[in-house]
Order: C-alpha cells, then structure tokens, then sequence
C-alpha cells in the first residue's frame, strides 16, 4: 500500500512539474502613461489654437488648446511652453474632454474645465509671434504651434 501511495505521489508530482514547465512565460504589456494614449500615430490630438488665442495682451492674456480626439486626454503634468523659457504646467487631475477647448490664461483667476489660471507675475507672457509648444507628461513634445513656419 505505501508502495502504490508512494508510485502516486511520485506521478503527480511529475505530472504537476510538467504542466508548470509546459505553460508559456506571459509577458505584460508595457506601461503606458495616461497621457501618452496611442492615437493618430502615437500622441494625443490636442493642439494650441491660434485663432482662438489672445497673445500679447497684458490686460486678458491667454492660449487656447483644443482636444480634436474623440476620448478624453488627461493632460496632469504636462507643460506648454515658448522659445523664452516661459512656461506652465497643468493642474494634476487636469482632464480634457474630447472637442473641448481650454483656455490658459496668463492672469490669476479660479481653474475649471474650461479656463485654467496661471499667475503669471510678467505680462505679457506670450507674444503673438512666439513659437509655442505643447510636452505631454513625459516631456514629449505633442504640438508645435510657430507662426513663422506656417
């Protein structure tokens, strides 16, 4: 009897080690950052819209920026910036939903979805001539807005 007992141990034990050694290694996905959402060749659709924009006005001073995907971008960490150095960096928890515009005004003022508030202390912070750029949060650059390329 313990003979057979020990024969049957033995065989499941061998039978479990081969199933484990038959199973292929599965290996996760990599990890992509919210903002980083593969679309349109790899970036997220927002883009800094000039027309709706007002540059270079120290009284009400702001950048509009457009999502023209159809999902939502979460946009916490990222930074728009000009050739100056001058930059902002957007609120953590900052979602743009898809066809909304949001404005980045230079000025102090309460954020919500649709107008975000900067502080800036020098107005103007932005000149109608400036070449703009958009960084997701991992310092990609998403968009490019220079009016002397254009």
């Amino acid at each position: 009897m313990r003979l057979a007992v020990f024969l049957l141990l033995a065989l499941l034990s061998a039978g479990c080690r081969g199933i484990v050694s038959s199973r292929a290694e599965v290996t996760p996905p990599p990890q992509v950052a919210s903002s980083a959402r593969v679309t349109n060749g790899g970036v997220p659709n927002v883009v800094i819209d000039r027309s709706c924009s007002k540059l270079g006005d120290a009284s009400d001073e702001y950048v509009c920026l457009t999502n023209s995907d159809t999902t939502p971008v979460n946009m916490s960490a990222w930074v728009l910036r000009n050739v100056m150095g001058r930059s902002y960096n957007f609120p953590q928890g900052f979602t743009l939903a898809p066809g909304q515009t949001v404005k980045v005004h230079t000025g102090a003022g309460s954020d919500s979805t649709t107008d975000l508030h900067w502080s800036y202390s020098v107005n103007p912070a932005w000149e109608s001539s400036d070449k703009l750029t958009l960084h997701n949060n991992e310092d990609v650059e998403v968009f490019v807005s220079d009016p002397g390329k254009q």
